[in-house]
């Protein structure tokens, strides 16, 4: 199970961040408008129970969007992502939670 909590953030007009997860794999999109600008992949598959990661560097995305990363001791992955919005006003996320 992978538990995503979403950190917001007013993000660049006009660019949002998009999440898609392959099993253990996120991959993080920055648009502009419909344009995919650049992708980032972070693989958390090698992550064991107690295992925790934060302040990932980035290679691609000009800043991390993975705030952190932990896997419980039950296997759970707990996730924090940074949710761009317009900042207009701060949305009401909570937490998803994915098979994975």
């Amino acid at each position: 199970m992978i538990r995503i909590s979403y950190i917001p953030q007013a993000g660049l007009p006009g660019h949002r961040i998009s999440y898609a997860w392959e099993g253990r794999t996120l991959t993080a999109t920055l648009y502009r408008g419909d344009e995919a600008l650049v992708r980032e992949v972070y693989d958390l598959s090698a992550l064991q129970p107690g295992d925790e990661v934060e302040g990932v560097e980035p290679e691609s995305l000009p800043f991390s969007s993975l705030v952190s990363a932990r896997c419980l001791e039950d296997g759970t992955l707990e996730v924090e992502l940074l949710y761009w919005y317009d900042g207009s006003e701060e949305p009401g996320l909570a937490e998803e939670v994915l098979d994975g």
